[in-house]
């Protein structure tokens, strides 16, 4: 599997501390059946300006660590880009910010909004050559109570990343239910752990992959954590498939859960 989404470089933002957790992180990964990580930082320029020689530094002492300890994981370089203005000209689009220097690109919209014109601002990056992958819209509070956003952007052109974890309850029954959604949709094209830590968010594929394989098949679901990020760390285009049309009689959570949003 290939993990697309993960915080495993040491004292960069809000995964590990320590070179020996990244060590540990990338064990477990390895044990869970990971062959390659995306090793992806926060990126915004007011709270954590990163550079790519930082983040290369970074990724070479890991892999040397990982030579000592006989682990067998490749780390390809990215980041998780939180949205600003002027993210489609910033000089390192074309560099270090995208997934193994491709055409890719790890994008993270506000938790619990999203900007008014972020249509305009997915195609302004498609227009650079640049596609975005929407990093775990099921844990944003808009996104949620606006479900056929995500279509949209998918229809723009971009993809769509969810969390492993997302699909086991961990970020709560909401976040769940509407991964579950997507999926069944095809609205998702990447499944990462977004992993932090060896403990509280670890960096773990195996049974989120099962649980999206009881929902869509084996074959549907292995697409989310191989076949679709083997191409995109390849640089290659990703076939997109059709979204599915939500049967009428299941849209009942939907209303349920804007209410509750809503109060």
């Amino acid at each position: 599997m290939i993990d697309l989404h993960c915080h495993i470089l040491h004292s960069m933002d809000d995964g590990p501390e320590t070179l020996r957790e990244s060590v540990e992180m990338c064990r477990m990964a390895t044990l869970d059946g990971t062959t390659t990580i995306a090793a992806t930082p926060h990126f915004n320029p007011a709270q954590y300006p990163r550079t790519g020689e930082l983040i290369r530094e970074r990724i070479n002492e890991l892999d040397a660590a990982l030579q000592l300890e006989n682990i067998a994981l490749t780390i390809v370089p990215g980041a998780d880009v939180a949205i600003f203005p002027d993210l489609p000209t910033h000089p390192g689009l074309k560099n270090f910010l995208s997934i193994n220097n491709s055409r890719y690109l790890l994008l993270e919209f506000p938790h619990f909004y999203v900007p008014q014109s972020w249509d305009t601002f997915l195609r302004s990056l498609l227009g650079t050559g640049t596609v975005p992958i929407i990093t775990h819209p099921e844990r944003n509070y808009w996104f949620v109570k606006h479900p056929k956003a995500v279509e949209q952007a998918v229809q723009i052109g971009a993809l769509v990343q969810i969390t492993a974890m997302s699909l086991l309850g961990g970020f709560g029954n909401d976040a769940r239910k509407f991964s579950i959604h997507l999926l069944k949709r095809d609205l998702v094209h990447v499944i990462a752990s977004d992993g932090h830590s060896a403990t509280m968010r670890r960096p773990l594929l195996s049974e989120g992959v099962k649980a999206a394989t009881a929902l869509i098949g084996d074959e549907r679901a292995r697409e989310l954590v191989e076949t679709i990020p083997a191409a995109i760390v390849a640089n290659r285009p990703v076939r997109i498939r059709q979204p599915r049309t939500l049967e009428e009689g299941k849209r009942g959570w939907f209303n349920s859960l804007a209410r509750m949003m809503n109060r």
